[in-house]
């Protein structure tokens, strides 16, 4: 499945282990938790539903007859609770939604034991400290690229530097949550040293600020 798709499997089959829900509602839940630039269609939630349920993950109810719109509510399976509780435990994948993931799981954590939470925990602060290694990495390769233009180096190494910024800066966040709920130590502070704070006087502003100078 793709991880889109996947995505909203374990969101909706998350919000179905509390309480049945109509279509209607769920794409209302999903849509809020997504933001404001980004949709759920009919178009891709509908056929979603179909597969959970063909599957054996969902069934679907009778409409409420106080509705007009004879809307249909679903209701998880023990299958599709067992399909649930396999989501969540199994690896993240470092696509582009591993954030949206995380956040899922994270949500869904009264599901989980303790020891399943702090996996999930750990596994996501792996893929941050990836992101600010490959980031390091890639600015120190473009402070040295000899083909690159100088007028063009300050900006790519701001992007960079955005990127581990965020990456950073989330890892800290993570770090307090792990020390909250009673993580390793030992490994929260290695981790906590992990600069979250913009490149001093190597910052996309200086960088972008010389490259202008330099372009006049």
């Amino acid at each position: 499945m793709q991880p889109v798709a996947g995505m909203y499997e374990l969101f909706i089959l998350g919000k179905l282990m509390h309480r049945p829900m109509h279509g209607y509602l769920l794409q209302s839940i999903v849509n809020a938790a997504l933001g404001p630039y980004r949709c759920l269609s009919w178009g891709t939630l509908y056929p979603l539903l179909r597969r959970l349920e063909q599957g054996g993950f969902i069934v679907a109810l009778g409409g409420d007859p106080k509705d007009g719109r004879g809307t249909k509510s679903y209701r998880i399976t023990a299958r599709g609770r067992q399909r649930f509780l396999a989501l969540m435990r199994s690896g993240a994948e470092p696509d582009t939604d591993f954030r949206d993931v995380f956040r899922i799981r994270l949500a869904n954590f009264g599901h989980l034991r303790t020891a399943e939470q702090a996996a999930i925990l750990e596994e996501y602060r792996n893929l941050l400290a990836a992101l600010v290694s490959h980031s390091e990495a890639m600015a120190a390769a473009v402070q040295s690229a000899p083909g690159m233009a100088q007028a063009e180096r300050p900006y790519v190494l701001s992007a960079i530097d955005h990127q581990r910024y965020l990456a950073a800066s989330e890892m800290a966040w993570l770090n307090d949550l792990i020390q909250a709920t009673g993580g390793d130590d030992e490994k929260t502070t290695k981790n906590a040293r992990v600069d979250s704070k913009p490149r001093g006087t190597g910052s996309g502003r200086n960088r972008a600020r010389s490259g202008r100078a330099r372009g006049k």
